[in-house]
């Protein structure tokens, strides 16, 4: 499976998104971030960054991997959502994000419609709130990931939300529901990812 993980607007979560997936199901990840965290977390197998003029590789079918690309619509960009099963397009309740995400839907569906809309970072009415906004211009899922300290540990702890939940402890108690969202969305994208 491929999956994209896409918005023109940066700081809504797509890296930490991106990571959790890989961890929880074995994916590989390529980047066009320049400073990236995931260097330090995924082994080089598991990782490629692309530079800014190199083109996207090849990648055969049989692998499993996520494109964490940021930035405008590029050719890379393009070749990426195109051989997608899917577009993850996080978003944060803020009216400039929420502008930006609704004018890359736009680009985004031109090239690919399985697009999944991710309210990231959700506090309080903001999931609502996200919902209305997308669902004025577009039709597509929008699901929830709460706001969790979570997110920012998995570069800690070089562990999935799942794995670490799994531990037991005060993290089970307080990540237990992020988690439960976050499986929610891999079962929308039809990814087995365990129990």
């Amino acid at each position: 499976m491929k999956i994209t993980v896409y918005n023109f607007k940066g700081g809504v979560g797509k890296t930490s998104i991106s990571l959790n997936i890989a961890l929880t199901c074995d994916f590989g990840i390529i980047t066009n971030d320049v400073y990236s965290p995931l260097e330090r977390v995924l082994a080089d197998e598991q990782f490629i960054k692309i530079e800014h003029e190199q083109s996207l590789p090849e990648i055969p079918d049989e692998y499993n991997i996520i494109f964490d690309l940021g930035g405008h619509i590029d050719k890379r960009a393009i070749e990426a959502i195109k051989q997608s099963d899917f577009v993850l397009v996080p978003v944060t309740n803020d009216f400039v994000n929420l502008q930006v995400t609704i004018n890359a839907i736009g680009e985004i569906e031109k090239f690919n419609k399985n697009i999944v809309v991710i309210a990231n970072r959700t506090v309080k009415n903001d999931f609502p709130e996200i919902s209305q906004a997308v669902r004025k211009f577009y039709d597509y899922p929008v699901v929830e990931l709460k706001l969790s300290k979570a997110f920012s540990n998995i570069f800690q702890e070089k562990k999935s939300i799942k794995d670490m939940v799994a531990e037991g402890g005060l993290k089970a108690y307080s990540y237990r529901f992020v988690n439960e969202q976050f499986d929610e969305l891999l079962k929308f994208l039809g990814l087995n990812h365990g129990n």
